[in-house]
């Protein structure tokens, strides 16, 4: 058994969404609307290649 800082897998609840908006504001927006516990999301802008 290793005591270290992380969650027991049954504890964490993560995922991500790749999504194509028009621009920041809209990106801002559909955020607000996603259903998170704390109300933390992070917005990051993906270049295209």
């Amino acid at each position: 058994m290793i005591d270290r800082p992380l969650l027991e897998a049954e504890e964490a609840i993560g995922g991500y969404a790749i999504v194509e908006v028009p621009d920041l504001d809209a990106a801002l927006g559909l955020a607000a609307s996603f259903p998170v516990p704390d109300g933390k999301v992070e917005v990051r802008p993906i270049a295209e290649r």
